[in-house]
């Protein structure tokens, strides 16, 4: 039993390092009934999910809290609350988990 336990922890493990993901998906709930979705990916970056596009942002500094930007659409996630520039289905703002 304690083999299979082993195994399937394993797995799980694999699984996650070869989806480059390293966090659960964060479902964000924006002012004006938007949403949308990020995960931070092993490499820093976030991949995005929003208006039926994916947006694969890389870090980039930012004052306080986590930000993400490729130079058109940015996404900043800090003190619980996250902002989505410049994607598709927007505006995503005021948004909270």
């Amino acid at each position: 039993m304690k083999k299979l336990l082993l195994a399937v922890a394993l797995l799980s493990l694999a699984a996650c390092a070869s989806t480059g993901m390293i966090g659960d998906r964060m479902d964000w709930r924006c002012d004006g009934g938007a949403a949308f979705s990020a995960r931070i990916k092993t490499n820093g970056s976030a991949e995005v999910f929003a208006g039926g596009q994916v947006y694969n942002l890389p870090h980039v500094a930012g004052a306080s809290g986590a930000r993400y930007s490729d130079g058109s659409v940015e996404y900043w996630e800090r003190g619980g609350e996250a902002v989505l520039n410049g994607a598709r289905g927007g505006p995503y703002a005021n948004c909270r988990r």
